[in-house]
């Protein structure tokens, strides 16, 4: 069987904790949702526990409030020696923040199930598929096959998480597959409009301030092929918006058909600086994440950078150079 692993490692276990990685975006907030009522409906005692809050938008997929935020007492009232860990949409254990150190490091045991490249290629205990276009798309197969019955709830944030980590259907690892499932969902009451309203069009005014501020500070180099935006933390202080607001705005200036990668420098409000990229075509942004510890997919990765601001600029644009510079023409 394509899932036996982690089938097995559900079938054996009874309370499992759900998490996926810091800042989480549409796929691993729809990939823990979807699990959560899966899982639940065959008897397993479940919970999810982040190391980061979600963006508002994804509320409606958390109505009965069962996603918890890691917090010291969280952890510190809890024994998780009976518990065991399934980590999603990551393949790196250092990408589950303050989980890793007060939950991972407790359980007796943890799995990772995922669609990246790259991570730690010691883990044994994991199915990763990097050729899947998202987390969700995998969970479907895997409910599938351990002919779990897929309930309105679970498919709505399954397309979600497809719909977020497709980009509506157009990135390159999209396949036939990926729309038979986007379709099956479809066909069971999942309404694709509300989807993309709730994706695309629920942020706040504040969220327009601060795009404006973070396209003020767009940068072009290699003769424009490439864009850099910046945020910083005073800049979400000033626009009055959340940080999670700001996750799609590294998508804009790829609208231009003359940028082939997009680069996005945005600091939280604790001051972590992190870097999201995007690419066109052949230019592999995955491989620049992972120099960093980071991960991601060849067209679409980022990484937490501990140099500051102009260091970490400086050194991601000299690693594109082979893209854009001819032999000799420096």
């Amino acid at each position: 069987m394509r899932f036996q692993s982690i089938a097995d490692f559900i079938r054996e276990n009874d309370n499992i904790i759900l998490t996926a990685h810091e800042t989480p975006d549409g796929d691993a907030i729809g990939s823990e949702i979807a699990a959560y009522f899966a899982l639940k409906s065959i008897g397993k005692n479940i919970r999810i526990i982040n190391a980061d809050p979600m963006a508002e938008k994804y509320y409606f997929l958390d109505s009965d409030n069962v996603i918890e935020l890691y917090e010291e007492s969280t952890v510190l009232q809890e024994n998780f020696q009976n518990w065991v860990l399934i980590i999603l949409d990551t393949n790196d254990i250092n990408n589950i923040g303050q989980v890793k150190e007060n939950v991972l490091s407790k359980v007796k045991d943890f799995f990772i199930f995922d669609h990246h490249e790259g991570g730690d290629s010691v883990l044994t205990a994991n199915h990763i598929e990097s050729e899947a276009s998202s987390t969700c798309e995998m969970l479907y197969e895997l409910f599938t096959e351990m002919k779990i019955e897929m309930t309105y709830e679970m498919l709505v944030a399954i397309y979600l998480g497809i719909v977020y980590d497709t980009g509506s259907f157009i990135y390159p690892k999209t396949t036939a597959r990926t729309f038979a499932i986007a379709e099956d969902c479809v066909r069971n009451g999942v309404n694709p409009n509300f989807i993309y309203s709730k994706l695309y069009e629920s942020n706040s005014i504040s969220s327009l301030m601060l795009q404006s501020k973070v396209l003020s500070t767009l940068e072009f180099f290699y003769e424009k092929h490439v864009a850099v935006q910046t945020m910083l933390k005073e800049d979400i202080i000033k626009s009055g918006a959340l940080y999670e607001e700001a996750d799609s705005l590294i998508n804009i200036p790829l609208k231009s058909e003359d940028i082939k990668v997009s680069i996005f420098f945005k600091e939280n409000l604790e001051g972590i600086l992190r870097c999201s990229m995007r690419s066109k075509g052949n230019i592999d942004v995955a491989f620049i994440a992972q120099i960093f510890n980071g991960g991601g997919h060849k067209t679409a990765a980022g990484f937490k950078s501990k140099y500051p601001l102009e260091e970490i600029k400086v050194k991601v644009l000299d690693m594109l150079n082979k893209y854009f510079v001819q032999p000799g023409n420096d």
